[in-house]
C-alpha cells in the first residue's frame, strides 16, 4: 500500500539514451527527478498519481500514468503510567482498539504478562532505571504506526530496622 505521509520508491526500466520526465499529484518527488528511478514523499490520505512520460533520443515518446490510494495510517496513542515503582505488576498501558487493526507490543525494562496482540497489556516492571513502552499498529489496509512512550521504573525505599536483638519477654528499652 501507499501510506499516508511515506516514502516510497517508483521505477522504470534503464534505456540508454532516453530521458525521463515525472509528475507526482499527491506527493512530492524527494530524489531522482530526470532518471528512471523516483522517490516520493506521500501527503495525505486521498487519491495520488504518479505520471512518467519516457523520451527516445530520436524524439519520440511515451506516457504511462499509475494512480495511486493514499491509505490512512493508524494513530495510536499509549495510555497508562509514566512512573512506576520497581519490580511491580498489573500495570496495563491499552490504545484505542480497532478490531480491524492488529497490534504489536514490546517493552523495555519489564515483562509483558498478557494482551499480546491485543490493544492492552499488562506489564510487570523489572529493576529501577528507565523503560518504554511501544506498540506497532497495523490497519487492514497494511498501513502502520509506532508510538513508544518513556517510563521511569522507581526504585523502592529498603528500610533497615534496628533495636535490641534478642528480645527478651518482660524487658524494656
Amino acid at each position: 500500500p501507499v501510506c499516508e505521509f511515506s516514502t516510497e520508491m517508483f521505477t522504470t526500466p534503464l534505456v540508454a539514451g532516453h530521458t525521463y520526465s515525472w509528475t507526482v499529484t499527491g506527493g512530492t518527488i524527494s530524489a531522482g527527478a530526470g532518471t528512471n528511478s523516483i522517490t516520493v514523499d506521500w501527503g495525505m490520505t486521498g487519491p495520488g498519481t504518479i505520471t512518467l512520460t519516457q523520451s527516445s533520443a530520436l524524439g519520440c515518446d511515451s506516457t504511462e500514468v499509475f494512480n495511486v490510494t493514499i491509505d490512512t495510517k493508524p494513530d495510536p496513542d499509549i495510555l497508562g503510567d509514566i512512573s512506576v515503582c520497581e519490580y511491580t505488576d498489573g500495570n496495563v498501558y491499552s490504545t484505542l482498539d480497532n478490531p480491524e487493526n492488529s497490534y504489536s507490543w514490546s517493552v523495555t525494562g519489564g515483562t509483558i504478562l498478557a494482551g499480546i496482540g491485543t490493544s492492552a497489556i499488562t506489564v510487570e516492571w523489572g529493576a529501577a532505571g528507565a523503560g518504554s513502552v511501544s506498540v506497532t499498529e497495523t490497519g487492514a489496509n497494511g498501513c502502520d504506526t509506532t508510538e513508544t512512550i518513556a517510563v521511569t521504573v522507581n526504585g523502592k525505599p529498603d528500610p533497615d530496622i534496628t533495636g535490641p536483638s534478642p528480645v527478651c519477654l518482660g524487658s524494656s528499652g
